[in-house]
């Protein structure tokens, strides 16, 4: 019996000690952290402005463009320019993800009398990439990410004259590589 009391014993000083490791190093990765938290704010506050304005054109000139692919019928290329990173959230809440059901869902809505659709962007951000993966060439590296909530409306025009509207939402996420060009 002795035996156990004294393993216990010793087991009840050494948990103290792992404790007290842990503490140490996760305070010093947390000092480090915000340390690289700070460094990342100073960069930020250089360039935020400029790459949200240059976010906001590019999703304004994207609207512009799916609109008129729209009207012309071009959903390959309207779900090439969303991207297989949007997410469409249909009017009956249905969820889609990917190129094909992108294509489809538009080609679809065309079909059942839709005459035209309009984007809004409810809201935005822009992030750095915390580690970014280097590419070759290296102006192709994506440094950061801007993600947007869009709400669109699709308008179809009754014979008496009617205008009925159904909405639904997307969200896009676009990269933003070193060389300065937003993409999908």
């Amino acid at each position: 019996m002795f035996t156990r009391q004294k393993s216990l014993f010793r087991f009840t000083k050494v948990i103290p000690l792992i404790i007290l490791f842990c503490f140490t190093f996760s305070s010093q990765k947390q000092i480090e952290g915000a340390v690289k938290a700070k460094d990342l704010t100073e960069i930020k506050a250089q360039t935020r402005e400029e790459l949200e304005e240059g976010f906001l054109a590019y999703i304004t000139e994207l609207f512009g463009k799916l609109k008129v692919r729209f009207e012309n019928r071009k959903f390959d290329e309207m779900a090439a320019l969303l991207g297989d990173n949007t997410i469409l959230i249909t009017p009956q809440a249905d969820i889609l993800i990917g190129e094909g059901s992108l294509k489809r869902f538009w080609r679809e809505e065309k079909d059942k009398g839709v005459t035209d659709v309009d984007f809004s962007l409810k809201n935005f951000y822009v992030s750095k990439v915390e580690d970014p993966i280097e590419q070759v060439p290296d102006e192709d590296t994506i440094v950061h990410v801007g993600h947007a909530i869009i709400k669109y409306r699709l308008k179809k025009e009754k014979k008496e004259g009617v205008l009925t509207n159904k909405t639904g939402t997307l969200t896009l996420s676009a990269r933003h590589p070193k060389n300065c060009v937003w993409q999908p």
